[in-house]
């Protein structure tokens, strides 16, 4: 499969629609998969945040609007517009310092 950026942004203003309309400000939609390899694109809303999670087996996450801090064992990292990040090997949180969407790599279990 192929996604242009223009596809993609239209799925980043639908998926932003998506999380106006949730009750808890976010929303997600697996864009593309390839085997076990999953590109999910997530969007958060400002304030609003993904509670403590395990980090796949290898993950990565490339913010695609807005900026977001990832938080785990008492330290954090701040991924603004453009940032590609490995995500920790950590119980970790994900916070919307502004409206948000990000691009999850991962491998799925």
């Amino acid at each position: 499969m192929h996604l242009t950026i223009a596809e993609l942004d239209q799925m980043v203003a639908q998926e932003w629609a998506k999380a106006s309309a949730s009750n808890n400000g976010r929303s997600a939609i697996a864009v593309l998969k390839d085997g076990r390899l999953r590109h999910t694109l997530i969007t958060l809303l400002t304030g609003c945040k993904m509670n403590d999670h395990e980090k796949p087996e290898s993950a990565t996450l490339q913010v695609l609007r807005g900026t977001i801090v990832v938080s785990w064992g008492g330290e954090s990292k701040t991924i603004e517009h453009g940032g590609l990040y490995v995500l920790p090997d950590a119980i970790h949180n994900v916070v919307a310092i502004e409206d948000s969407a990000f691009l999850l790599t991962s491998l799925a279990g």
